[in-house]
């Protein structure tokens, strides 16, 4: 029985796995920085063991001379830590502003150790 609810937290409510509330049928929006991760399709991409993907999206035109990182990290889908706001990777950077915004998803074994960051670029 606890196997079964390991297994039922793992793929249905977390970052790097399913959401109810968006898959199969749709009652609320993705809202995810990665949206592939809210749907069924990401169990397929395998990355079970080891798995580190990211997402860049320009957002203005601003030079590139400073970086600011906020992550937020969770062991075992028991605990986590973190805040992987906007702001505060801005406050963490010393970024005005933004240029470039990179979400980072990072996770061993599924979800013993998770990682998902918010990278800032800019001035």
């Amino acid at each position: 029985m606890f196997k079964f609810f390991l297994f039922f937290l793992m793929f249905f409510f977390n970052c790097t796995g399913l959401n109810l509330r968006t898959w199969p049928l749709s009652v609320a929006p993705n809202t995810h920085p990665l949206p592939d991760y809210a749907e069924a399709r990401y169990i397929l991409k395998g990355g079970y063991l080891y798995h580190l993907e990211s997402r860049i999206k320009q957002v203005s035109e601003v030079p590139i001379v400073k970086k600011g990182r906020a992550c937020v990290h969770s062991l075992l889908y028991l605990g986590a830590w973190g805040d992987a706001r906007i702001d505060t990777a801005k406050v963490e950077g010393g970024i005005a502003r933004v240029g470039l915004l990179e979400q980072e998803v990072f996770a061993i074994l599924g979800g013993v150790y998770h990682r998902h960051c918010t990278i800032l670029l800019g001035e």
